[in-house]
């Protein structure tokens, strides 16, 4: 390219450089040393395990006031949401429970009279409970220590004691895979009961439900796993 001034040639290379970074700096080579992995096999995979497969029973009693007097109730469509699966293990027993809790959609349809619209209610019933695990397929829960807890202490010049001028803190930090679960079935046996049926004008607005849950959920846990060689 032909420029006819030296001017000209500045304002265009200053025009097109780029910015400097604020910093930047070399990085330094970090020493890195290969975990010996041993077990049956050649390879290793890192999968979800099912360390639990419960059939979990959930008793519930709910009490809903309708928004109209209802004449007949039509249908009940209900639906399981689970908000809480946490499995905690005893650090003194050793007992692994499951905290489980969620909540029963219920839709209601109902009518008013002998003839007309469906009306319709929506309502959520909660429910919370512990269940045991009897299962020992988790892995071992590592423990971490932190907050100077483990201190490394030095003698003084004399030999005589510890050196009040200079301790070393010793932080390890253990990180664990957290158990997850997943609810595969849920079966709903109930019996609803009308509680304040007037006779004279066949309608109530107070029904009581008596709720069997039945829950089939799997508990699993991201593992290590050996994979055996291919045959030949």
């Amino acid at each position: 390219m032909n420029f006819h001034s030296k001017g000209k040639f500045n304002k265009f290379n200053k025009a097109a450089s780029c910015k400097t970074a604020d910093q930047a700096q070399t990085l330094s080579q970090c020493e890195s040393t290969p975990v010996d992995i041993t077990g049956v096999g050649d390879r290793v995979v890192k999968v979800p395990v099912v360390v639990a497969h419960e059939q979990i029973q959930v008793d519930i009693e709910s009490v809903d006031r309708l928004p109209k007097p209802a004449r007949e109730i039509k249908r009940i469509r209900k639906n399981v949401h689970l908000t809480q699966c946490k499995v905690v293990q005893s650090g003194l027993t050793g007992n692994v429970k499951l905290f489980l809790a969620g909540f029963v959609r219920k839709n209601i349809e109902f009518v008013t009279s002998c003839s007309g619209a469906i009306e319709h209610h929506t309502v959520e019933v909660p429910f919370s409970c512990v269940v045991p695990l009897t299962t020992t397929n988790f892995e071992d829960q590592l423990s971490s220590i932190k907050n100077g807890v483990v201190d490394i202490l030095f003698n003084d010049k004399k030999g005589m004691g510890m050196d009040m001028k200079e301790r070393g803190i010793l932080t390890v930090e253990n990180f664990n895979e957290k158990p997850f679960c997943e609810l595969e079935q849920a079966f709903i046996t109930e019996l609803d009961i009308s509680e304040d049926w007037k006779p004279g004008c066949n309608v109530f607005r107070t029904l009581r439900e008596k709720i069997i849950l039945d829950l089939e959920l799997k508990v699993l846990q991201v593992q290590q796993v050996f994979v055996p060689p291919l045959a030949p």
